[in-house]
């Protein structure tokens, strides 16, 4: 149990080897390179497991009349621990100490030296007592002897146990015991001064809208006739057709249907056409029908309301809106003063519209759009309610939300931006496909006319824009070219996402950069990566979203910062196993960031704004704390140390994980006048032992160049597909380590290990297609060649078409304090100048003999609260065995 052994996988004979050649044999030097708390831990729980081999030495030898030599107990103790030591060479996740040699062989000696003093002092008392021609017998020595042993025993177990419960432990987490939202007869009942009474309340065709659909658009209403059959097709075709054509549908069919609903899953299904057929169809009930759908209307509102509470649904997750949310919103709205019963269901609905979903999308969406979650995700869960539930509102309320909030309509822009110049979506966190529809942009670009957004993928004539009624289709909305009048460069803020491009062709230079909070729901620990696209990915966010989601693929490299062209700082130790249901997983040590959100199981999503805050030492990870957008260049400062630091590393957890990190600031910058981008790191690390690694994926393989490498991208038969090149100077540190790890067998590297599914994984990506996964083969590892607490990175990279050599001529330059790098491009000259310990740029741009200067400038105090040594680790430093 002490090695893991019955939580662990046993590993081969070459991983074994393989572990055996990283030993340490210094005595306690892993004690000296982890927490004071983390040391004293290791030393009582193996002095501990050890001690009882000296007491059942002793008892065995109670009889003696001399005290036993210790070499006994201190020999069967060392072999006891080598053979345990031995074995973790075969456990994943777990590293000999040779150690535990000594402190097993010390503890065993100590325990049975003290068992043989107290027990000689005890029988030196009794015997006093008694008359020196009677000895004490044996039996009643191994008597006192043994109780002796066996308070010996109790106090090692309760001293072992004292150590063991003040650790600071995670656990999985159990959501059935977590605090849920509150039910609505806990709630004040709302006042809508403006609600709409009669029906139709949610949004439905207007009149003129269903005689344009009869003149102008006769193939779809004869689709959606086909579809109600008369009463007994689609709930959704039966309601609208009754209206476009009284009288031609069978609502006693209809009901019938409707009464033998029964909610079922998270309930949606049943709840969405019920709300619709009762409220689009009110003045076509019967009283006695109203009555009876009423009923159903409030079992399958308590059931969705049931449904969010229990599953504490998250406005940060899609499940929320896929789709109870949507459903419950309407059940609400149709049946609200219809029936005293809907007064609580009301409370509920308006709790977690107004005080919950609302302050959650003001949050992540900021002032100009934008959403955390990667891939499908945004189309199956914010992309069908970020029209549909602001729609229903205002129909109902006469709340105009579409109005008051820049960032619903700041989405609309996220959807444009999020394209990249091949017309597929950005590959960020999460996500195996990379095309998917977003239900709601149609009818949300038609009510903001946004036409860069309808153009993406403009609805056909014979489609709904949305559920249960949008806008109709406007063939003059359409417009190629829309997107071509917009800024190149956008900072979602919310989300702390930059993206710019040199256009909007599908041969244009596009990058993205991330440095901002960390929302939960189906994001990757990537604060301060970036990616970049020329004719292909070139700098890419590398591994596959599978085979399936949490498999080691996923959780061991795909999720955490390795897989991302961003930063690790590795400390050897950081081997916390993540907490399960039954037992331990071991996850790879990366050097990455802490570990935030859904998948690790050791935080639920939280339920509301005010309980993200409450964490907010967790969430925050990031922050791009300036932002330039001029003169062609793209200037993003940013610190993401709280990505890798808060207050709980260093104490032992996994999520928290040790503590490597005091400050990590990255200034990404694109120029497109000369299609440069410069990157420029500072990095401070807990202890210079730590080491640090900057990190490009790529496709295909890198090859190394005399100051740096080069990446390619092969064409392919597509648009924005025409290939490409990625030049890169590695400038800082100097005389850096440039290694190039990739190929088969190492595609997804980490921890020694390469998490490839066994090769299961490019089945599962011939299975995606060609416009999904991404997972990349080949990285490059930049490190600095000596050992320090604080480096500096300074990397520039020039994307081309393929085959094109770029013509600039890149330098370092240095001045005082400061330091930089000299870019002399075709259309310019630009010099880039960094000054260590502040965060921020100065540019200086020079152009057909104009000189021009630009500073960006950030916050130049820690974002962490600074490392404070322990005691041991003063008493390390004072001996000279602090490194």
């Amino acid at each position: 149990a002490l090695n893991g052994f019955f939580s662990s996988r046993i590993a081969g004979v070459s991983a074994a080897l393989g572990k055996l050649d990283e030993v340490h044999w210094l005595p306690f030097y892993y004690h000296y390179f982890t927490s004071e708390t983390q040391a004293m831990h290791s030393l009582l729980t193996h002095a501990g497991a050890y001690a009882p081999i000296g007491v059942i030495v002793w008892l065995f030898r109670i009889n003696r009349p001399r005290q036993s030599s210790l070499w006994l107990p201190a020999a069967l103790a060392a072999l006891t621990a080598f053979f345990m030591e031995a074995m973790k060479l075969f456990l994943d996740g777990k590293k000999p100490d040779p150690t535990n040699l000594l402190i097993a062989a010390a503890a065993a000696a100590l325990a049975c030296f003290a068992a043989w003093r107290l027990a000689h002092r005890a029988a030196s008392v009794s015997s006093s007592s008694l008359p020196r021609e009677k000895p004490v017998p044996s039996r009643d020595v191994r008597r006192r002897g043994l109780k002796v042993g066996v308070g010996l025993l109790i106090g090692l177990i309760a001293l072992g146990g004292w150590v063991i419960i003040s650790q600071p432990k995670e656990k999985f987490v159990f959501e059935e015991a977590l605090p849920k939202l509150p039910k609505g007869e806990e709630l004040p009942q709302v006042n809508l001064p403006g609600f709409k009474e009669a029906h139709p309340r949610l949004p439905n065709p207007s009149g003129a809208e269903i005689t344009m659909l009869v003149m102008n658009n006769r193939g779809f209403v004869d689709a959606q006739r086909r579809q109600a059959a008369g009463g007994k097709g689609d709930v959704r075709a039966v309601a609208l057709m009754e209206l476009i054509e009284p009288g031609s549908q069978d609502l006693n069919i209809l009901f019938e249907h409707l009464m033998k609903l029964e909610p079922t899953f998270r309930g949606n299904d049943q709840g969405r056409p019920l709300a619709q057929a009762y409220d689009w169809l009110y003045h076509r009930w019967s009283e006695s029908q109203r009555v009876a759908l009423r009923e159903k209307l409030v079992e399958v509102s308590q059931y969705l309301i049931n449904v969010i509470r229990k599953e504490r649904l998250s406005p940060y997750n899609v499940y929320l809106y896929n789709s109870p949310f949507q459903a419950l919103m309407a059940c609400n709205l149709a049946l609200y003063r219809d029936d005293r019963r809907g007064e609580p269901i009301m409370s509920f609905t308006y709790d977690l519209w107004k005080n919950r979903v609302l302050p959650v999308w003001r949050q992540v969406m900021g002032n100009n759009g934008g959403w955390h979650e990667g891939g499908e995700y945004v189309g199956i869960g914010i992309g069908q309610a970020i029209y549909q539930v602001p729609a229903m509102w205002r129909s109902a309320t006469g709340e105009d939300l579409f109005t008051t909030e820049p960032g619903i309509r700041g989405f609309l822009d996220f959807l444009v931006y999020r394209t990249r110049p091949d017309g597929t979506q950005y590959r960020w966190g999460d996500g195996a496909y990379f095309d998917r529809i977003i239900p709601d942009a149609a009818a949300l670009a038609l009510e903001y006319r946004h036409a860069a957004a309808y153009s993406l993928r403009p609805p056909g004539k014979e489609s709904l824009t949305s559920w249960p009624w949008g806008p109709l289709f406007d063939p003059s909305l359409i417009d190629p070219l829309a997107a071509s009048r917009l800024p190149l460069t956008r900072l979602f803020d919310g989300i702390g996402m930059v993206v710019a491009r040199s256009d909007w062709s599908p041969e244009a230079t596009y990058v993205t950069f991330k440095a901002g909070d960390n929302f939960w729901s189906h994001s990757h620990l990537d604060q301060g990566a970036f990616t970049i696209y020329k004719g292909g990915e070139l700098a890419i966010d590398s591994g596959l979203y599978g085979p399936q989601y949490g498999s080691d693929h996923h959780m061991n490299y795909t999720y955490q910062t390795i897989a991302h062209n961003t930063i690790t700082v590795t400390d050897p130790d950081d081997t916390v196993p993540a907490p399960g249901k039954k037992k331990s997983r071991p996850i790879a040590n990366d050097g990455g960031q802490r570990r935030v959100g859904s998948g690790w199981a050791v935080e639920a999503a939280p339920l509301d704004r005010a309980e993200w805050e409450a964490k907010r030492d967790i969430y925050h990870t990031g922050k791009v704390e300036q932002l330039l957008d001029q003169d062609g260049l793209t200037v993003a400062v940013a610190d993401v140390t709280p990505a890798y630091t808060n207050q709980s590393s260093g104490n032992g957890t996994f999520s928290h994980r040790t503590r490597r990190v005091e400050r990590f600031w990255r200034t990404f910058a694109y120029d497109r006048v000369d299609d440069a981008v410069v990157v420029f790191d500072q990095v401070a690390a807990t202890k210079a032992a730590f080491r640090k690694r900057w990190l490009l994926h790529t496709i295909e393989q890198l090859y190394r160049t005399p100051d740096g490498f080069v990446a390619t991208v092969s064409p392919q038969g597509r648009t924005g597909h025409g290939g490409g090149q990625l030049q890169g100077h590695v400038l800082l540190p100097k005389q850096a380590n440039i290694q190039t790890i990739g190929g088969r067998g190492l595609e997804f590297f980490a921890d020694s290990k390469n998490y490839d599914e066994e090769g299961k994984l490019k089945e599962s990506l011939k299975k995606l297609g060609p416009n999904q996964g991404e997972p990349g083969e080949w990285r490059v590892e930049v490190t600095p060649t000596q050992d320090a607490v604080e480096d500096n990175f300074l990397v520039v990279l020039l994307p081309t078409r393929l085959g094109e050599k770029p013509s600039h001529q890149v330098r370092l330059i240095e001045a005082g304090h400061k330091v930089g790098c000299e870019i002399s491009g075709p259309m310019r000259t630009t010099r880039w100048w960094y000054e260590p310990g502040h965060n921020g740029v100065e540019i200086e741009v020079i152009a057909n003999g104009n000189h021009r200067s630009y500073h960006v400038d950030g916050m130049s105090t820690a974002s962490v609260a600074p490392y404070q040594r322990n005691w041991l680790e003063t008493v390390k430093a004072q001996v000279g065995l602090s490194h």
